[in-house]
């Protein structure tokens, strides 16, 4: 059973490099299951979601030094090697065509020297010419090698700056969400404080109508015994003129 511990921001940012390694890029359920297979900890998603959206940016940086240091260290090597290259084909084109100008004139002479001179010299012309193809061929054999070598180091660029786009599309994205937590967390606050204003209104209230129905009832209970009062005086005057009736009949008898 996995047991609560704090995870370090630093040890989640290692978690993030240990996983890329792993070509595996880091997200929350990856860095939770990394740490509940090493030692069984775990922490609370914002913490991790913290300390990955960090990692994220120190990941942008690096990948853009990376490609800089390569660009940097390819970039001379390449512009050498295209000088290279302009220089020996000028070189064996000026070759060319020396050799065509020493060909035209042995072709004149092997006129006048007779047909074997001729076939003589039109070999050895075949051979340097033959040699000559062999050498320029593996020149543009090794320049096309570069020139590929340049054009996967442009695609991979492209696939990190497209990779960056979708870094910082799940960055913005998880930017809005913490916006709109905030934004309800803020509203949710605000609907607290209302509860309870209304709620000390409500026992403010409450506590007016006790001492309302507190002073009812002694009211009542006042005009209760004004009423008690009155009738218990009304029945002894009723008492007393009933007292004289009888003592004044009995005179009369």
């Amino acid at each position: 059973m996995a047991r609560k511990a704090n995870i370090a921001r630093e040890e989640i940012h290692q978690a993030c490099w240990d996983l890329l390694e792993q070509n595996h890029f880091p997200n929350i359920p990856r860095i939770a299951d990394y740490f509940l297979k090493k030692d069984g900890r775990h922490a609370s998603n914002t913490t991790l979601l913290n300390a990955i959206t960090e990692w994220e940016e120190s990941y942008k940086e690096y990948q853009q030094h990376q490609l800089k240091e390569l660009n940097d260290a390819l970039q001379p090597a390449f512009n050498h090697f295209s000088r290279e290259i302009t220089q020996t084909l000028g070189t064996l084109l000026d070759e060319k065509q020396v050799d065509l100008e020493n060909q035209q004139a042995l072709k004149e002479s092997a006129t006048h020297q007779g047909f074997l001179s001729l076939s003589s010299v039109l070999c050895e012309t075949q051979d340097s010419l033959a040699k000559v193809t062999e050498e320029k061929q593996k020149l543009e054999n090794a320049h096309q090698a570069l020139i590929e070598k340049h054009q996967m180091i442009l695609e991979r660029h492209d696939d990190i700056v497209s990779h960056n786009k979708v870094i910082d599309s799940q960055l913005k994205q998880t930017q809005k969400e913490r916006d709109e937590l905030q934004l309800n967390l803020s509203q949710k606050a605000v609907d607290l404080a209302k509860l309870d204003n209304k709620v000390s209104g409500l026992e403010e209230e409450n506590a007016q109508l006790k001492e309302q129905l507190h002073a009812l009832k002694n009211q009542h209970q006042s005009i209760q015994d004004g009423h008690l009062e009155k009738l218990n005086k009304q029945m002894e005057e009723l008492t007393q003129s009933v007292a004289r009736i009888q003592i004044k009949d009995r005179d009369n008898k």
